[in-house]
């Protein structure tokens, strides 16, 4: 029996909408349709690059689409609970960038919302369903790098937003934008996965870009069930960017590296656990996807809540306030 076919609409095609459209384009069980951003610019970017996919920049002209299954929203963080609302108020499943939000109590009324309505949810993190975060948990319940002691954070960017972002400038402000929030958001759902919820420990220690700029500094502590999490994230210099997430154990290391490689590390050494085609960006985008599709076949949930959104949110929104 041939499985269903999801029909998407997607919201907002900046570099990750129009990024998302690909990987569904290329996954046998998601068909974006119709694509909606207030610019006619990134509508015209979509028409030329993918004509198959409608673009508009008419709202209305989306909500007007009778055969949807699924609501994708990729717009600025403050916009995300409009969108999502006028979703469920379709009765689509909703699947939703991160983060959340950053309007904590909107984002209280979201989250029950969302459950209320008993429709498919999920949140975009890029660890759902990615081979590294799956092979990590299956390393860590083996005892390979036996009695987790915590976990260190190491961000570091020549430039903020990055070069692929440039044109999103909202990226570059306190309001909404930020590599806390677009970064460290994604390790903060990684470490409530693979080590307990965080939480913050005391002050951090951060410098914001002057005239409501955001941070080129983050210094933080967070606090888990399975020790301490030190997170650490500067902008500037003219460098290769940098993204390290390591897992410290008695026994080793694991070590989450340029996003999508996991190295086992010892004094001896370190050496990738995965083969090179799961190490590629590709194989986490098809694992998500992957999960995604399943979860909507089975009703079981496989990517992150709109709940667990909201408690990374919350420790993201102290860290920046």
């Amino acid at each position: 029996m041939a499985k269903m076919t999801y029909r998407v609409a997607v919201v907002g095609l900046g570099a990750v909408g129009t990024r998302m459209i690909d990987n569904m384009q290329a996954h046998d069980r998601f068909e974006p349709v119709i694509g909606f951003d207030t610019s006619a610019a990134a509508c015209r970017t979509l028409t030329k690059k993918v004509p198959m996919v409608n673009s508009t920049s008419d709202f209305q002209e989306l909500l007007s689409k009778g055969d949807i299954d699924v609501l994708y929203v990729s717009t600025p963080p403050r916009s995300h609970a409009e969108y999502v609302r006028h979703g469920l108020a379709k009765g689509w499943k909703i699947f939703c960038e991160k983060p959340l939000g950053v309007d904590v109590e909107d984002s209280e009324r979201l989250a029950l919302e969302m459950n209320l309505s008993g429709l498919g949810q999920a949140v975009n993190f890029v660890y759902s369903g990615a081979p590294a975060a799956l092979r990590a948990k299956q390393l860590i319940d083996e005892g390979l790098i036996g009695d987790i002691s915590g976990a260190e954070i190491d961000v570091r960017f020549s430039s903020w937003p990055r070069a692929f972002q440039s044109d999103a400038q909202w990226l570059s402000k306190r309001a909404e934008g930020g590599f806390v929030r677009e970064i460290i958001s994604h390790y903060a759902y990684l470490t409530m996965v693979l080590l307990g919820t965080p939480n913050l420990n005391g002050q951090v220690l951060a410098h914001f870009d002057a005239q409501g700029g955001a941070e080129d500094v983050m210094l933080a502590v967070w606090n888990t069930g399975s020790g301490k999490v030190t997170v650490s994230g500067v902008v500037g210099g003219n460098r290769n960017d940098i993204i390290s997430y390591r897992i410290l154990g008695s026994k080793g290391c694991l070590r989450f590296d340029n996003w999508y490689n996991l190295l086992h590390e010892t004094k001896a050494g370190a050496e990738s656990v995965l083969d090179p085609k799961q190490q590629l960006p590709a194989a986490a985008y098809k694992g998500q996807l992957d999960h995604l599709a399943l979860q909507y076949d089975t009703k079981k949930q496989r990517l992150a809540t709109f709940d667990e959104a909201l408690t990374v949110q919350k420790l993201i929104e102290k860290m920046v306030a």
